[in-house]
Parts: C-alpha cells; structure tokens; sequence
C-alpha cells in the first residue's frame, strides 16, 4: 500500500469517526428533548391520550398525507423534466417515497433528500442537476409553507395572543424570499458567492457554482415556476391539514387557521440538522406553539407524535421500493456470479 492510499484511508476513518459523533450527538439532543418532555407531562397521559383516540380521523390524515406525497412527487417530476431528465412518472413517485421514508429516520427532514439526489444521479447520469432539482423542490416547500402561514397570521391577527409568532413567520418568509431573489438575480448571486468563495476549496466552490447555475436556470422557465409553485399550495396544504387530522383523533378540535399559522413553524424547526427526523423538536416546539391558544401540552405533544406516526406509515411504499429494489440487486449479482462460475467450469 502507498503512501496516497494509506492517507486516502485515514481520511476515511476520521470522516467515519465524525459522522458517528455527530449522529451521536443528534441522537442525544433527540433523547434530551423527548426525556424532558415527557417528565414534564407524563408518558401515562399521552398512553391516556392515544388510547382515546378516535382512529378514522387517523386513517383520514394517513389518505391526505399519501395524497400529498404523491402530488409532491408530480412537483419533483416537472422540475426534472424541465431539466432534461427521462424519467417515467412512476420511477420519479418511487424515489420521491425512499426520499420520505429515510427522512423520518435521517437527520431532519432532509437526511432522505440524499437517496433521492444518489437515484437521480445514477438515472440520468446527471449530478448537477439532481442536486440542485432536490435543493429547489425543498425550497419551494419552505417558501409556501411560510407563505400559507403569513397570509393565515394575517388574517387571524387579533386572535393570536402571542404577535411575536407573526414577526418570526415575516422574517422567515423575507429570508425566504431573499434567498429565492439571490438565487434568481445571477449577479448577485455571484457577488455573494465570491464572499465565501475563500473560505472553500476550488473543487468544493466549483461544484456549489454549477448548482446554483443549475437552480438559477428556473427562472427562465416560467411555465414550469407557475406549475410547481401552484402544486406545493396544495401538498403543503394537506400536509398541514394531516397534523389537524392527527389533532381530531385527540378530541382536538381548535381553528384549522391555527394549524396553519403554527405548522410551517414546527416544520422548518423539525428540519434543523440537530435531531433524527426531527423527534423531540417537533413535539418540543409544538407544545410552545399550541400552549399560546390553551391546548394541553400532554394533547399538543400527542398529536404531533401521532403526525409524525402517520407520516411514517404514508411513506411505507418508499420503504418497499428500497427493500425491493435492494434484493433485485441481491438477485441479479447472484444470478451474474452464477454465470460466471458456470463460464468458469467450462473453461478447459
């Protein structure tokens, strides 16, 4: 072995030994959380709680929010099709579900958006353009999440009892929006890339150069903007709508108008980088959400769980599609090392 071996290897180890104390330490902040919040309310009342559960309201968020998954994968669809990329509609809905499922174990919402990004890549051939399809499809999401929710705080203004929640909800939705017009505006775009452009190796600000021209290419599809934009009204919507479904089960029954000012809240918190699918932020900042308006934080922390237990079994079909496609994998490298075992006893 060479010297660039062994020190390509020890690369390897130490990104090993980082991405496992990195895990660990998002598996501990999860642990606190949920720990923290269960001494406070008590695991016998949320038990309480979901053996009271009314279960049709349940199924009910489990149909909107496989509804939703299945327009959000139509909304992936068009921007890869606008790219160039041949892909049949029901290859795109099966990676957009392996994306769902390793999400609510990953970290964040996003830690599943990298299966998405491998599939694509191997697909097409096309690494630029699956990143930076994925990128925008997530940042279509927040933006019309926060959106709904502005529009929504607005109007429901002088029921809130806490106005700071619509200042957080406004500066989201400008940092949104600025970030969308960087995006978009090439010039300054650039400008600001050249800021950090020091502090990066070349390869790495090479690679963050082609998928920004990848995502700023969208701005010259307009028709391709109005549809996607018009799509994640709606899966964002009944995203929303499933937590108010999860809510029902409980003998929740409060304003949708509050679910859809609070949720776009829980989700861009859930999708921090400091937990695995988010378990014990959501519920955390779902119970400081909700308490404003006088819900249990016993109902609150149940509900959210229920939620996050529905998103799972909507996106069970991602599940099947990996574990399907990972034993015919199994199945043709079987049958390959057959043949050629069989070309092997053949030789004289």
């Amino acid at each position: 072995m060479n010297g660039a071996e062994r020190a390509k290897r020890r690369k390897l180890s130490g990104q090993r030994r980082k991405n496992i104390f990195l895990n660990f330490i998002k598996a501990a902040v999860s642990s606190a959380l949920i720990y923290f919040l269960l001494r406070r309310i008590g695991v016998e009342n949320i038990w309480r709680h979901l053996g009271q559960a009314n279960w049709w309201w349940a199924l009910l968020g489990v149909a909107t929010f496989a509804l939703s998954n299945i327009l959000g994968a139509v909304q992936w669809s068009i921007l890869l099709r606008s790219r160039d990329v041949k892909l049949s509609t029901w290859r795109v809905v099966a990676f957009y579900h392996v994306g769902l499922f390793f999400n609510n174990f990953l970290i964040g919402y996003i830690g599943g958006d990298a299966f998405r990004i491998y599939d694509v890549s191997k697909q097409s051939g096309d690494s630029t353009t699956a990143v930076s399809s994925v990128v925008f499809d997530r940042l279509v999401g927040f933006f019309m999440l926060t959106t709904i929710a502005m529009l929504m705080s607005l109007f429901w203004f002088r029921r809130l009892s806490s106005p700071k929640t619509v200042g957080f909800i406004a500066v989201m939705l400008v940092s949104w929006i600025l970030l969308l017009f960087f995006l978009f505006h090439e010039k300054s775009g650039k400008a600001v890339g050249r800021l950090f452009k020091p502090l990066a190796p070349a390869f790495v600000t090479n690679k963050v150069h082609d998928i920004y021209m990848a995502v700023n290419h969208y701005q010259h599809k307009r028709g391709v903007l109005v549809k996607v934009f018009f799509t994640s009204f709606f899966v964002q919507s009944l995203r929303i709508i499933t937590h108010y479904w999860a809510a029902r089960a409980l003998g929740v029954n409060v304003n949708l108008i509050y679910f859809a000012i609070f949720i776009p809240i829980i989700a861009l918190f859930a999708s921090l980088p400091i937990s695995f699918g988010g378990i014990g932020v959501r519920e955390q900042s779902g119970v400081a959400l909700f308490s404003t308006i006088g819900l249990l934080a016993s109902k609150v922390a149940t509900f959210e769980f229920l939620a996050y237990i529905i998103g799972i079994i909507a996106a069970l079909p991602g599940g099947l599609f990996f574990a399907f496609r990972k034993e015919q994998r199994a199945e043709a490298q079987s049958f390959r090392n057959r043949i050629k075992r069989s070309d092997e006893r053949r030789r004289p």
